[in-house]
């Protein structure tokens, strides 16, 4: 028996987008062909009808004579509950007088926007009570769909299209199945986070390539330049959630693309954990591109020095202080007004931190591997740490990562601060990060 794939699935996702247009655009004659064309390859046996000379169609727009099935379908442009009361029953009168000895479940097939009135229902109740030899069903455009759903991606590929971002690729009829697969992991999910400026999506783009995005961006941008972080966090957590509900054992593959201040960018990172794949990018400034440099012209600078690791362990309830410094130097005298006793204070940065610090994916990685080692001494030379505080200086890229490395479970609380020099306090704290 072949095992039912679980789990987030992205051509599913979009042929599911195209079906829900087709039925909102489709017209009754559209729709009528969309059903056909699902029935043909969800029941083989199901035969289409047509209207033939004076006989017309005997209220039947399709048929399954081995369970003796009559399909009725209705698909109005306008919505009128007076003409559709009356077609229900001419067409069940109609099929009951043509098909009968043959018929035994007629099912009412319609497509309309926002569900029926109660009066549909009422009347094909009454007519299971005329009819109780006959099993009165009805199916609406949301159940033709889990029809759909059922059949093969080769199946709806012939009814609903190529999946978008899929129609570049030529393979001729003798791919492998590996090949195919090798395309669609090409795919990727794109969350643009464009809090502070809107981040042009052409660039976007030319900064996946080869590979490219699959399907439309998913914007993370609350709509608000008001510093409620916690409200952000909230509106964040729910678009990040509605991406990854179904994500299951097939985890889906998100390209970040970040304009945000750093807690909310750290919050990001956080939300989509180490669990699944995250290809995170950094606006070149220089260039004006979110493209990489090539790896033969771009010095990758990976080295990161981290001081401050306790020789002894801290054995009681304690706070924990982490700066990162890659941008620009976190003064511990700053820090301390907004922590002001910690027991450990971690620093990682690389020899002169810069804005222009970060050029490659390699600093990413080596920037992730730093911090999950900083976090793993923290747990071990502080077992009762209460609240790390994290201060960072840098890309909004490699806040990104360092919020993918904080786990909840394993690690204590953290809280990540928003720096202004303007205020008095120029660290102030922003969101904690702990186990909800």
């Amino acid at each position: 028996m072949t095992a039912i794939p679980q789990g987030y699935d992205p051509v599913t996702l979009n042929h599911y987008l195209w079906f829900k247009n087709r039925c909102h655009e489709c017209t009754a004659a559209d729709f009528q062909s969309l059903f056909e064309a699902i029935m043909k390859r969800a029941k083989p046996g199901f035969m289409q009808v047509r209207p033939y000379g004076s006989t017309g169609d005997r209220k039947c727009d399709g048929l399954l004579l081995d369970g003796g099935t009559v399909y009725q379908v209705y698909s109005p442009d306008e919505f009128r509950q007076a003409e559709l009361l009356k077609k229900i029953s001419e067409d069940l009168d109609g099929a009951a007088k043509h098909w009968q000895g043959q018929i035994r479940e007629w099912v009412f097939v319609y497509n309309v926007r926002r569900g029926l009135p109660p009066d549909v229902p009422r009347v094909l109740a009454e007519k299971r009570s005329q009819y109780s030899g006959i099993d009165i069903q009805s199916i609406s455009n949301d159940q033709l769909w889990e029809i759909a759903r059922s059949l093969s991606v080769q199946q709806r590929a012939e009814i609903l299209g190529a999946p978008t971002g899929y129609e570049p690729l030529f393979l001729g009829p003798d791919s492998s199945l590996t090949q195919v697969t090798r395309h669609l992991r090409r795919g990727w999910i794109v969350l643009v986070q464009d809090v502070l400026s809107p981040i042009n999506l052409h660039f976007v783009v030319a900064a996946l390539k080869p590979d490219f995005p699959f399907g439309g961006p998913i914007h993370l941008n609350p709509g608000t330049a008001a510093a409620d972080f916690e409200r952000m966090a909230a509106y964040q957590r729910q678009v990040v959630g509605t991406a990854m509900a179904n994500a299951g054992q097939r985890l889906p593959r998100f390209a970040v693309f970040s304009l945000a201040p750093i807690p909310l960018a750290v919050h990001l990172g956080f939300l989509l954990s180490d669990r699944v794949e995250v290809r995170c990018f950094q606006f070149d400034r220089d260039r004006r591109s979110w493209t990489w440099r090539a790896a033969q012209t771009a010095c990758a600078r990976p080295r990161l020095r981290v001081t401050g690791i306790p020789a002894d362990m801290i054995p009681g309830r304690c706070e924990v202080v982490v700066r990162v410094s890659l941008s620009a130097g976190i003064l511990p005298e700053d820090t301390r007004l907004a922590c002001p006793s910690p027991a450990i204070e971690i620093d990682i940065s690389p020899e002169r931190p810069d804005v222009t610090w970060l050029r490659t994916p390699i600093q990413l990685s080596t920037l992730g591997t730093r911090f999950r080692e900083v976090l793993a001494t923290v747990r071990e030379m502080a077992p009762r740490c209460t609240t790390l505080h994290l201060f960072y200086a840098g890309p909004t890229g490699g806040a990104v990562v360092l919020g993918q490395q904080i786990n909840p479970r394993m690690n204590p609380p953290v809280t990540v601060y928003q720096y202004s020099r303007q205020k008095a306090l120029r660290h102030q704290p922003a969101l904690t990060l702990a186990d909800s």
